[in-house]
C-alpha cells in the first residue's frame, strides 16, 4: 500500500479514484482473510477473484496509458491455443 502513496511509483500513475478503489479492495480482502482464517480453498479463491476483478482493470488501464504490457501478460493472448 505504500506504493500507492508514493508519487514516484504507483501512486503517481493512478487517479485518486483508482487509488481509493485499490485501497478499499485490499483493505476489504485483508479484513476478510483475518476473519476467515479457516476458510476453505474455494472460498479463498473466490475472494481472490473478487479482488482481481477490481484491481486488474485499473492496472491494465495504467499500463495501457504508459504503453507497457501489464505484468503476467505478454500482450499476445490472441495467438495462444487452449488445449
Amino acid at each position: 500500500m505504500t506504493q500507492l502513496s508514493d508519487k514516484d511509483k504507483l501512486g503517481g500513475k493512478l487517479s485518486d479514484s483508482d487509488k481509493k478503489s485499490v485501497e478499499e479492495a485490499v483493505e476489504n480482502a485483508i479484513k476478510w482473510l483475518e476473519s476467515n482464517a479457516d476458510a476453505e480453498a474455494d472460498e479463498m479463491k473466490a475472494q481472490k477473484k473478487e479482488l482481481e476483478a477490481i484491481i486488474h482493470p485499473i492496472m491494465s488501464k495504467m499500463y495501457q496509458g504508459s504503453g507497457g504490457v501489464p505484468p503476467g501478460g505478454d500482450g499476445d493472448d490472441a495467438n495462444k491455443d487452449e488445449l
